[in-house]
């Protein structure tokens, strides 16, 4: 069960990414921000009352649960502007190497990873600059957005390297409201003080907005609910490795789906980003 836990958290992840590009070309990276993570927001808030509020909370988890939210609205602002100028198969692995850095500071702060992880971390570097270096004149993708993708997975990564010391005694649920409240504020307010409007590419229609927000935030939803039930069920190292190739999903989605191709070391690199991250995870 634990390995069909991890597939589908990969495959609702992986999921999520695709429509995040679509909402985000539709509306602006912004707006699609404000829809994902108020939808979001509200699931979390409904598990978290039914789990009820944490005994063994402090001041100083709660501290560290907003510091753990400024990196998550900065990871997602990131993610979503490369996965809006960028080509998703290139963006994406990118991104999903914020193993890399979850690693380096695990290892800075005592922790002693395996081989595996530590070859793993090389093979992620190594991935990020095959593809940046590898464009191919005739290809239609560009490095627009690897940038960004690289802030997100630096922004991730110790937001991922921090929560893991709260959620033994916050829960899961709580920490994920607090992440989500404070990116829909940041979200907003980034809409209404902006000294211009975000440019909107297309005018999709009510329902395809709420269509797209809510399969994104619903993937996302169902994909943490199935990564916690696959570490309850085996080694959360074993899960994780599976749910990690949630970037591979979205690679795929985007091959089929928008027809974008790479080049052959694009195509490599990808390869060894993907190696790399599941590595890192076992």
């Amino acid at each position: 069960m634990a390995i069909l836990f991890g597939l589908a958290a990969a495959l609702l992840w992986g999921s999520g990414d695709f429509l995040i590009t679509k909402l985000a070309v539709a509306v602006g990276t912004t707006r699609s921000l404000i829809v994902i993570q108020s939808l979001s927001l509200v699931c979390w808030l409904a598990a978290a009352i039914v789990t009820g509020f944490p005994s063994g909370s402090t001041p100083e988890l709660w501290g560290t649960a907003i510091i753990c939210g400024v990196f998550h609205v900065a990871g997602l602002a990131f993610t979503y502007r490369a996965f809006e100028i960028g080509t998703l198969s290139i963006v994406s692995p990118v991104a999903s190497s914020f193993a890399i850095v979850t690693a380096i500071l695990a290892l800075a702060s005592g922790e002693r990873p395996g081989g595996l992880a530590l070859a793993g971390a090389g093979l992620l570097i190594v991935g990020v600059i095959v593809i940046s270096r590898g464009s191919d004149p005739n290809s239609t993708t560009t490095l627009r957005g690897v940038p960004e993708a690289l802030g997100s997975a630096l922004a991730f990564g110790i937001m991922f390297w921090m929560i893991e010391r709260i959620t033994p005694k916050l829960g899961m649920a709580w920490p994920l409201v607090m992440l989500k409240t404070m990116a829909t504020i940041s979200a907003l307010a980034a809409l209404l003080f902006r000294n211009k409007s975000e440019a909107v590419p297309a005018r999709p229609s009510l329902k395809q907005i709420v269509l797209l927000g809510g399969g994104v935030a619903l993937s996302d939803s169902l994909a943490w609910a199935a990564y916690v039930l696959g570490t309850r069920e085996s080694f959360a190292s074993v899960v994780t490795a599976l749910a990690s190739l949630f970037s591979a999903v979205t690679v795929v989605m985007a091959a089929f789906l928008l027809k974008e191709r790479l080049s052959r070391a694009q195509l490599a690199g990808v390869g060894v980003v993907l190696l790399g991250i599941l590595l890192v995870s076992i």
